[in-house]
């Protein structure tokens, strides 16, 4: 039995735009590494049909699909299968910036039969609570913000907080070793709608959820 079937959550495939960078490639590895219900696959010159076609072969009914911007990752688009055919969902997160592991010198995940899989949410801004819950709803998870005190707590967490500049900084950590694993990705942005406003920025347009920034001496 390997990790992809022991996996806690229902499956979902990660591919990126076509011709992705060597960058863009390496992002992706890295997240099937850490994230055990995610299966990679090599776009190619695969349109949104062929995608359809071998998600109906594979069983799976959604899909990540990356962006690139000047070779770095940038955007991240949701569908869901609906009868055979792919939709996008009403939102789109926008990459502020990624580490890898190897970047990071971070060591390698380890996730067996005994392994939990847990994503806590350490934000306090409005703008980290409606993307958590936004990712919560479309990947089905338990929303915490601590893990259970229990020693014998094994598996692979997802750290989710606030940093300085407003953005959001998803961090990944072998439970109980308590060591750093896989990339680090930093999120500016949701966009809701295909042509939608960003959720950060509505929020201090409307006077809540406003960016903190750190005062310069």
């Amino acid at each position: 039995m390997n990790e992809r079937e022991i996996s806690p959550y229902e499956k979902f495939m990660l591919t990126t735009s076509r011709k992705p960078s060597h960058r863009t490639r390496s992002f992706t590895r890295d997240l099937v590494r850490v994230i055990p219900w995610c299966f990679h696959f090599t776009r190619g010159s695969c349109s949104l049909k062929d995608l359809a076609e071998e998600l109906t072969d594979l069983g799976i009914n959604r899909v990540l699909i990356l962006h690139e911007r000047k070779g770095n990752p940038s955007l991240i688009k949701f569908y869901k299968l609906v009868n055979e055919k792919l939709e996008e969902r009403e939102y789109r997160v926008r990459i502020k910036g990624i580490s890898l592991g190897r970047e990071l010198r971070n060591v390698r995940s380890i996730f067996t039969s005994e392994s939990k899989f847990s994503v806590i949410n350490q934000s306090k801004s409005d703008f980290g609570e409606q993307l958590y819950t936004m990712l919560s709803i479309f990947f089905d998870f338990q929303r915490t913000r601590a893990l259970p005190q229990d020693p014998n707590f094994k598996g692979i967490a997802i750290l989710y907080s606030d940093t300085t500049e407003g953005h959001i900084n998803l961090v990944f950590q072998q439970i109980e070793s308590k060591k750093m694993i896989g990339p680090r990705i930093t999120i500016s942005d949701v966009y809701l709608g295909k042509k939608g406003e960003a959720i950060s920025s509505l929020m201090d347009i409307i006077g809540i959820g406003k960016r903190k920034r750190q005062s310069k001496n």
